[in-house]
């Protein structure tokens, strides 16, 4: 199974594993083994340290992220400071591997070292690294026993590798990613070793004089032949060592992994007799210049393919193929390395974000269709499984005899004879009674035998061919068939059978099965091609963890919380993604592919299917036989439904009549009346199950014989006919009951309008509709009515629903749900006119309809708790904008909606941390805030003032957070709401006052005057998406249009509010808030019980607009100082405090205000990349801050009681749980919240 795809880094703080390359070829040769390129995504750069020069490249490879240091050359003291900035850069690095070319050892021990094998060191020796006597050079001890040495986590996994199981491992794992670029491999014949003593120099003594006086080693050669190749110079090929192998290809590459100290120094080793000095006194089988630099400041690997022998020989024919060879080395060497950063921690992170997206993706009608889905009847579908099938009908094929369907001219033989079933096999009852139990021939009329072998012999006939599609690698299998002939069962069927999984293991080990069921009488997402890969990638992400590392973890991704949110795109980007690194094999089952909503959600799900298909993923597809289906699937593997159910017919007749009736009648033999159902059927199973139905009720009313087969014998054949015979049998239950049945088939109506979950029908809706008086009562008035009593009249309305209208109207048991027994009985009722017949006309007028079917909504809430407010009050925006609402009806559902709530039979939503700090804290206030996130504007800002004055103010201060907010958002994605302004403007015609306008008599609210709280919300927007917007002038305009909208109100310039600025140190990270004092201690909601340090600073409104134009005009790392922000101080601090304190520091001193007023505003100010790690400079601000604080601490005044600002509390002392540890980590990161 391939390794698992690691997550995208937050920062460069993730990154554990750096590879560090001198040359350009051997820097190509790592990225090309990247299996995934962080820096080609949307995202920014990791960025680096200021004052690093190094280039980097991050990427995957295998199931580490990693980095790669591009060095601007070679040596020790260049790689030595990569090595150091890279530290500086990527602090927790805890593996550096030292990758690319090396000259090596033509031996080691009795081992022959070729041009091409691979050296994994297990030590280093600096052979330029000594003491100069007068006679002697000697050489310090090797760093393996000095402060280089390798630690013990390496020492391991080495030992390990070098055992001979492993060794073969790894080396095979090499060959195989070499084998991915055989072009670069120069070929065994220009793996040449010459003697340590032969020269490279002109042989010829004739072309350089020079050349010719060279005999000793200290004579020098002339500077041409230092370059020039051995052909060149003419060394004799006659004099190597080794001699290519006789039965060696030339063209194949082969690999040897050794493992061996490495020699380092600055020079490029030349010379045969200094390499073979070296390898006898120091054991050394690699030369190279980097690992020294690189081993003092991490622990390192050198992984390094010989080029050459490190004599005057050398050249480069073999560079590019050894630095493949090392490349690969290292892919295969990283896959036995464990990361210590696998911590439960993080572990614990993935997996909450994985639950977060989990919920954004699932919709609760996701597994509905197919839950409802009628099981198979026992002993049926099981041919699918065969190897050999009964051959009941005749079925059409394509010239080529494999897949298609299509006749030569194009069209199906089916569509070009519109009798072509009528010379189908008319087997007997006889010869079915007296045939082995699975026949092997069958006489088949109006066919020659040479027609019948040829046709039956083809296996889409039979469905012979899907078991074999299961283990090929076919991509796409179609299942189709008529209406009603029980696709969707055998979807089911196939989906809960242990044998498909089975035989999909024979194609692939480690399979997943997915599904999906399209559904025309379902809700939108039930039919739409968003609800299909929205249920793809839920259930792949919940079988496939790995799925999550293709999130980008952004704050637009976090966010998510219904499917809603999600863009179609964006979705189908992601998946593809997926589909081209899976770690796992995938079978999806789409069934119903018909029933999707006609034209781009088809065209996009058709699109998909072709799309998604990989050598990995495999689709099965059910539909019924359309055109356009026909055009895209006929050409692969399939099978007719209708053509192969005979049996399963007869065996499910035969069932249902003994099983129904006690005696058989005399003289009445059920098989016999049961094979005479599957011949009529056609193929169709509903209509053989609606006249089997029939049947069993004839026989409990006591028919005759006679009668039994006239009843069969005046059946109509197709299922239209079919069920105006239903509702002609059952005329006289109609008639008693056909006042439900009108009232469940008029609500199915108008639910078709709402949003699911609200888009579903039930037996106990249809019971409150039928009852007004209990309506009321219960859902509107508040009564009690026992749940006993409501069960017990459920009940009662589901038997009256299902005896009403048998066969096209049923009621799901345990959900209560009504539905259509099928999508053709859906289709007789509305679209013919005996069907219409039942529901129209009505005796309910529409509009007293709507109103009880959303009053039985909230009885339903109110008995099963199942939808919160936010559930309701979008369900209601959808509902307005389907402009199926009258507007007098629409105010009045959000009327009932609010009394509801009020009574408590509606929730409020859950709220996160970050919902807490926004939402209103009056339980009103809450529904007001949620109301206006959910589009009911209007109906706010007229209710709003119902409200007690400080709940009134805090709601609206939370809806102009809502549209400051709202109103920027939209210069950063199609989230936004251009509409705001008019909104904020409506606001204030509406009476309320911009300015703080709050009585003193109440100390509980929040603090601050609405002008001043939307200049936070719009300075927070600012800092966080500055570098995200997409047009800074319109922007810039926009902002200045909120300051002018609301000095036009009247909004006051020179007031002083108080605010909490706090920094937060935990887990590798600094969280910066800063938000308003609203009587409330710090970290209410956000940090956790005083554990972060904190500011209490008081600020004018002017000042705050002076920021949030600095922001917006600036693009510095530190944004300038406010612009003429007057006489006063810009800030003044107040009080602050320190996580491992239980105290307030007040400060009551000038000159101590304005020290910290300085370094706050720098922190505050501070302006980051949000992808990257933090920069020294915010370190420095934030450790001076801690400074400052440290020693100003003794001219301040302590408190331990609550902190009072104009009378209003605004801090108390934080209370620690038991289980709490109160210290915290010291890296930091900057956020604004």
């Amino acid at each position: 199974m391939p390794p698992a795809t690691p997550r995208r880094p937050r920062n460069r703080d993730d990154f554990e594993i750096a590879i560090i390359c001198a040359l350009t070829l051997e820097a190509d040769a790592v990225i090309a083994s990247f299996d995934h390129h962080w820096d080609e995504d949307d995202d920014l750069s990791f960025g680096k340290a200021r004052g690093d020069p190094n280039s980097y490249s991050a990427g995957v490879i295998g199931s580490h992220n990693v980095v790669l240091a591009h060095l601007p050359g070679m040596g020790k003291v260049a790689a030595g400071n990569i090595a150091a900035f890279c530290r500086m850069s990527f602090p927790n690095i805890n593996l550096a591997l030292v990758v690319g070319i090396c000259g090596g050892a033509p031996w080691y021990e009795d081992t022959p070292i070729f041009l091409g094998d691979v050296i994994i060191s297990t030590g280093v020796v600096q052979y330029d690294f000594g003491r100069r006597f007068p006679d002697k050079f000697e050489m310090k001890d090797t760093l393996s026993e000095s402060i280089g040495r390798p630690n013990l986590e390496i020492r391991s996994l080495l030992a390990k590798l070098t055992t001979a199981r492993q060794r073969k491992k790894i080396t095979r794992a090499g060959r195989e990613f070499i084998g991915r670029v055989p072009d670069t491999y120069p070929g065994r014949s220009k793996d040449i070793l010459l003697p340590a003593n032969y020269r490279h120099k002109h042989q010829d003594s004739r072309e350089c004089t020079v050349c010719a006086s060279c005999h000793r080693d200290a004579e020098l050669v002339c500077s041409k032949a230092l370059k020039a190749s051995c052909e060149e110079l003419g060394c004799d090929i006659k004099q190597a060592l080794r001699q290519i192998p006789c039965n060696k290809d030339e063209r194949e590459p082969s690999l040897m992994i050794h493992f061996g100290k490495f020699a380092s120094g600055d020079t490029v080793m030349k010379s045969g007799k200094d390499r073979d000095q070296l390898i006898r006194e120091k054991n050394v089988i690699g030369f190279e210049m980097e690992s020294v630099g690189v081993w003092e400041v991490f622990p390192c690997i050198v992984i390094k393919s010989v080029c050459d022998y490190a004599d005057s020989h050398k050249n480069k024919d073999w560079q590019d193929y050894s630095a493949v060879c090392a490349a690969a080395c290292t892919k295969a060497f990283l896959a036995y390395w464990n990361s210590a950063k696998q911590s439960v921690d993080a572990r614990a992170e993935e997996e909450e974000l994985r639950e977060r997206i989990l919920k954004s993706l699932y919709f609760p009608e996701m597994n509905e269709r197919k839950s409802i889905v009628t099981s198979e009847a026992p002993s049926t579908l099981e041919w699918i499984f065969s190897v050999s099938r009964p051959q009941m009908f005749d079925s059409t094929s394509s010239d080529d005899g494999r897949y298609s369907t299509e006749a030569a001219d194009g069209s199906t033989d089916q569509e070009s004879d519109p009798g072509a079933y009528s010379n189908e096999a008319d087997v007997s009852y006889d010869y079915y009674k007296n045939r082995p139990r699975v026949p092997q021939h069958l006489n088949l009329k109006s066919h020659s035998h040479e027609h019948e072998t040829s046709e039956l012999s083809l296996p889409e006939k039979h469905g012979d061919n899907f078991k074999p599609w299961l283990t090929s690698d076919q991509p796409i299998y179609w299942i189709s068939g008529k209406p009603g002939s029980g696709k969707s069962t055998l979807m089911k069927f196939l989906l809960g059978d242990p044998r498909t999984l089975a035989a999909l293991e024979n194609w692939h080990e480690d399979v997943v099965i997915l599904s999906h069921f399209f559904w025309k009488p379902g809700s939108s997402m039930q039919r739409s091609f968003k609800g299909l890969i929205c249920s793809i990638a839920y259930q792949i992400l919940s079988n496939d963890p790995s799925l999550i590392s293709y999130f980008n973890e952004t704050i637009a991704t976090l966010r998510k919380s219904s499917p809603s949110d999600w863009d179609q795109d964006q979705l189908c980007r992601l998946l593809y993604r997926y589909r081209d690194h899976a770690s796992r094999a995938i079978c999806i089952f789409i069934d119903a592919l018909d029933e999707a909503r006609p034209g781009k959600d088809t065209s996009d799900t058709l699109q998909f299917i072709k799309s998604m298909v990989s050598p990995k993923i495999k689709i099965c597809v059910s539909s019924r036989s359309e055109p356009l289906l026909k055009l895209q699937f006929s050409r692969y593997p399939h099978l007719q439904m209708h053509e192969l159910t005979k049996l399963d017919i007869f065996e499910y007749s035969k069932s249902t009549l003994h099983q129904s009736t006690i005696l058989e009648p005399h003289k009445l033999d059920f098989s016999e009346l049961a094979w005479r159902v599957a011949e009529r059927a056609e193929g169709i199973f509903l209509w053989a199950v609606l006249v089997t139905q029939s049947l069993v009720r004839g026989l409990s009313n006591g028919d005759s014989e006679e009668k039994i087969e006239q009843r069969l014998s005046n059946m109509p054949k197709d299922l239209m006919g079919l069920y105006r015979d239903i509702l002609r049998r059952s005329a006289e239950e109609l008639l008693i009951y056909r006042e439900y049945v009108s009232t469940a088939i008029n609500l199915i109506r108008i639910a078709s309008t709402r949003m699911a979950p609200f888009s579903q029908v039930t037996a106990f809706d249809c019971m409150m509709i039928m009852e007004p008086d209990l309506l009321e009562d219960y859902a509107v008035l508040g009564k009690q009515v026992s749940k006993a009593e409501l069960e017990a009249k459920t009940e009662v309305m589901r038997k009256r629903l299902n005896s009403g209208c048998p066969g096209l109207l049923g009621v799901v048991p345990y959900t209560w749900a009504v539905v259509f027994t099928h999508r053709s009985a859906e289709e007789f009722i509305f679209e013919t006119e005996e069907g219409q017949r039942l529901w129209k006309p009505y005796h309910i007028p529409r509009e007293e309809l709507l109103c009880r079917s959303f009053k039985a909504i909230l009885a339903m809430n109110r008995f099963k708790s199942i939808w919160n407010s936010e559930d309701f009050l979008t369900m209601l925006d959808a509902w307005d904008q389907s402009q199926e609402l009258p507007p007098r009806i629409y105010d009045f559902f959000l009327e009932l909606t609010l009394g509801s709530y009020k009574k408590g039979f509606i929730s409020p939503p859950p709220a996160d941390e970050f919902d807490l700090f926004y939402y209103p804290k009056d339980f009103l206030g809450r529904f007001m805030s949620t109301a206006f996130r959910c589009r009911h504007g209007s109906f706010v800002l007229r209710s709003a003032k119902s409200l007690e004055p400080c709940a009134s103010h805090d709601t609206i201060r939370c809806i102009l957070d809502l549209l400051c907010y709202g109103h920027l958002t939209q210069y950063r994605d199609t989230t936004g709401t251009p509409g705001s302004m008019e909104y904020i403007l409506h606001i204030f015609e509406q009476g309320y006052s911009p300015n703080w306008t709050m009585p003193r008599t109440n100390m509980n609210h929040a603090i601050g005057s609405l002008w001043f709280k939307s200049l936070i919300s719009t300075l927070k927007w600012i800092m966080r998406w500055w570098d995200r917007a997409w047009d800074y002038s319109r922007l810039i305009s926009d902002v200045k249009e909120i300051f002018q909208t609301f000095r036009r109100a009247g909004a006051h310039m020179a007031v002083n509010f108080p605010m909490y600025l706090e920094t937060e140190r935990s887990r590798n990270r600094i969280n910066t808030f800063f938000r308003p004092a609203d009587a409330i201690a710090p970290g209410s909601g956000h940090s956790l019980l005083g554990r972060s340090r904190f500011m209490i600073i008081e600020i004018d409104t002017a000042t705050l607009m002076d920021y949030i134009m600095s922001w917006a005009h600036q693009d510095t790392m530190v944004v300038g100082k406010p612009r003429d922000p007057g006489p006063a101080a810009p800030l003044k601090v107040l009080a602050f405090s320190s996580p491992t304190s239980r105290r307030l520091y007040i400060v009551d001193s000038e000159s101590v205000s304005a020290r910290l007023a300085e370094t706050a505003e720098q922190a505050l100010m501070f302006r980051e990349p949000r992808s990257i790690s933090p920069e020294d400079t915010l370190k420095e601000i934030l450790d001076r801050c801690d400074g400052d604080m440290a020693e100003l601490r003794s001219y301040c005044r302590p408190t331990k009681k609550d902190y009072f600002w104009k009378g209003y509390r605004i801090w108390a002392p934080p209370v620690y749980p038991r289980y709490q540890s109160r210290e915290s980590s010291n890296v930091w990161l900057c956020s604004i919240f």
